[in-house]
């Protein structure tokens, strides 16, 4: 898989989530197979104009490394995938 293209898809002013935030950007994810996006909430209060980019990539940069660690175990070696790619399971036709 190549790498993702990932631009700011859209910047806007929502009404106050229970945590104060109000101000939603969302960012575009894209590649040859897979294209997505996501939301990242702010409190405009908290930072200005030039700011709100920077600390919505750091707060993305986070989501990304808790699902990464929630997902580790997921990850198998090469040994598994090679006794996985052994099972047939589907019938030949």
């Amino acid at each position: 898989m190549d790498g993702f293209k990932i631009k700011i898809a859209r910047i806007e002013i929502i009404s106050p989530n229970e945590r104060g935030e109000d101000l939603r950007l969302a960012f575009q994810f894209e590649s040859d197979q897979t294209s997505f996006s996501l939301p990242v909430f702010l409190n405009s209060r908290e930072f200005d104009d030039t700011e709100v980019v920077e600390v919505a990539r750091s707060k993305l940069y986070e989501v990304f490394r808790q699902l990464c660690d929630q997902c580790k175990v997921w990850q198998l070696s090469d040994d598994e995938r090679r006794k996985l790619a052994s099972i047939n399971a589907r019938p030949a036709s």
